[in-house]
């Protein structure tokens, strides 16, 4: 006796519904999707006649196209039905079908040489050398140190007037300018020969050292000095201020009494 004689019946059933494909709904969807060209229609381009040119096989003329006017409709398959004005010239690019089919000749046969590599459009630009860069940088500075010197220079004589415009004033005043700046520049060399260069305290011997700590530690010293002889008479002249004040005080308030 079989104990479920259904069985059979019911379980070829449950799995052709588990395993049939869902059924795809009649609703349409919203995905957008992009328009379909128009058929080429009365176009061929491998009809064309190239008058002494050999296209290469891989080179479609149909991706070449050409402008009938300023008012020519652009968009997907523009220009497609209108016949080739000029065998030897295709202008969507505004480039000549020549230099356009020689370019991808080259780049073809660049890319096998580096192995399927995609070669560069541009050319390479020679980097100059770091010698030749500090060169130009050397003479633009020099050129520019002229300029700014020759400009210093008009600026100085457009400011002084001619001597013989100049009033009596005018020609003392200028006279008293140039004897002080004079007098300033001899001032400086002599300061400049007095005080001769300190040698540097790497190259001092060990008694030139200890002089050297001796000197400084006087300049110290008196600028110490001087800081608390300044800090001592400010204090006096405040002492002195609030005594005057304290006073001037008292005076007035035994008038008022």
């Amino acid at each position: 006796m079989v104990r479920y004689p259904l069985r059979a019946f019911i379980q070829p059933a449950i799995l052709r519904r588990l395993c049939d494909k869902p059924k795809l709904s009649n609703k349409p969807s919203n995905t957008p999707r992009p328009p379909k060209d128009p058929p080429d229609e009365g176009y061929q381009p491998t009809s064309v006649d190239h008058d002494g040119i050999d296209v290469a096989p891989f080179v479609r003329p149909s991706s070449f196209r050409q402008f009938s006017g300023p008012d020519e409709k652009l968009g997907p398959g523009a220009g497609k039905a209108l016949p080739y004005k000029n065998s030897c010239y295709f202008g969507y690019h505004r480039f000549s079908f020549m230099e356009l089919m020689s370019t991808a000749v080259e780049l073809r046969d660049e890319r096998r040489l580096d192995g399927g590599l995609q070669a560069s459009i541009e050319a390479d630009e020679e980097s100059e050398s770091g010698d030749n860069q500090l060169e130009t940088m050397k003479k633009l500075e020099g050129e520019c140190d002229a300029i700014l010197a020759n400009q210093a220079k008009q600026a100085e004589k457009a400011k002084e007037k001619c001597l013989q415009d100049m009033s009596e004033e005018e020609l003392k005043e200028w006279c008293k300018q140039k004897e002080e700046d004079i007098k300033k520049k001899e001032q400086e060399k002599k300061d400049a020969k007095c005080s001769p260069k300190e040698k540097n305290i790497q190259d001092m011997s060990e008694e030139e050292l200890k002089v050297w700590c001796q000197k400084k530690e006087e300049d110290i010293k008196k600028k110490e000095q001087l800081k608390k002889d300044a800090e001592a008479k400010d204090c006096k002249e405040k002492q002195n201020t609030e005594a005057a004040e304290k006073t001037k005080c008292e005076s007035d308030e035994n008038k008022k009494d």
